[in-house]
């Protein structure tokens, strides 16, 4: 009897030491609360920074503008297309050179797509002008052939 007596003692006073630690945090404020207690702190956002914090996905060309008016839907010929992050950049910056040596009429647009580094030519209004170009670079690179496709884009005029 004794012994559950003392236990009895000794879980009482726990119970009593938890509940008033539960209170004592309750009590406190946030970190938020206590910075924004008794200051004057604010928050001032300059005008338009929502505008330029918005992501932009138009590729940027290779003289490193971002080129013709926005919106404009067209075609290009994806040559290149791989997310291997040690080489993907490189030789896509290689075909680039190498297709544009034989073809430089065609604009290059190599762009980063999380995680695909790309490799596009041309700005084609129609599916047909992408379709052509792209099987005179089929012609001329037939190694390239497998990865050579015609997609949408937004194209510069």
């Amino acid at each position: 009897m004794n012994n559950s007596r003392i236990v009895f003692v000794m879980l009482s006073v726990l119970s009593i030491g938890i509940g008033h630690c539960s209170e004592n945090i309750s009590a406190r404020p946030s970190i938020v609360d206590h910075i924004m207690a008794d200051s004057v702190n604010q928050i001032i956002q300059p005008v338009g920074l929502a505008e330029r914090l918005l992501y932009d996905d138009s590729p940027i060309d290779k003289d490193g503008g971002k080129g013709g008016a926005r919106g404009n839907i067209g075609y290009r010929v994806q040559l290149f297309s791989d997310n291997n992050s040690r080489t993907a950049k490189n030789e896509a910056r290689a075909k680039e050179r190498r297709v544009m040596s034989r073809f430089p009429q065609f604009r290059s647009y190599v762009m980063f797509k999380a995680p695909y580094w790309r490799l596009r030519v041309g700005d084609f209004k129609t599916q047909q002008e992408a379709e052509a170009a792209a099987e005179d670079i089929k012609r001329a690179f037939p190694s390239y052939g497998k990865e050579i496709r015609v997609v949408q884009d937004r194209i510069n005029l």
